[in-house]
């Protein structure tokens, strides 16, 4: 889980970097002054970029997680027929495996869809915040500059 983190930083690192330059951009006016709303663009890009990984990644948590299900599983059907327990006994710990897993399931899939969903969200407001205002900030900007 410590690399959501990380995916965080790195891509608000990248959406502030493509603001900042979209803003020297449309500052020195280079082949007009809509570079912000173009920088908007590119960040609710990485946010749908973002969204894709996030799928993929809670794919591949949730594939490991089942593989280490139907091990465990496994050991402990070999585990019971080799000591020749009761069959309450060994349905009891199976439901406890089971039980366990998903437990594990739920806490994975709730923590991932938060921290990867506030991430998403809020670049695709400040994308399209940017997109839809960008060039409107900047006449904002460079003309008050310009007149103070």
């Amino acid at each position: 889980m410590s690399h959501t983190g990380k995916h965080q930083t790195i891509l608000w690192l990248a959406a502030l970097l493509v603001i900042m330059l979209g803003l020297y951009l449309s500052h020195i006016q280079f082949m007009m002054n809509e570079w912000l709303s173009r920088a908007g663009c590119l960040v609710v890009i990485l946010g749908i970029w973002s969204s894709l990984g996030s799928i993929i990644q809670e794919r591949v948590l949730m594939s490991r997680l089942q593989l280490r299900r139907r091990s465990a599983l496994a050991r402990a059907k070999r585990r019971h027929r080799a000591n020749k327990m009761e069959q309450e006994a060994i349905d009891k710990e199976l439901v406890d495996i089971e039980s366990t897993f998903q437990e594990q399931m739920v806490k994975l899939e709730q923590e991932l869809k938060f921290s990867m969903g506030v991430l998403e969200v809020s670049l695709l407001i400040t994308g399209t915040f940017l997109w839809g205002f960008g060039d409107l900030i900047v006449y904002g900007l460079f003309d008050w500059q310009i007149a103070g």
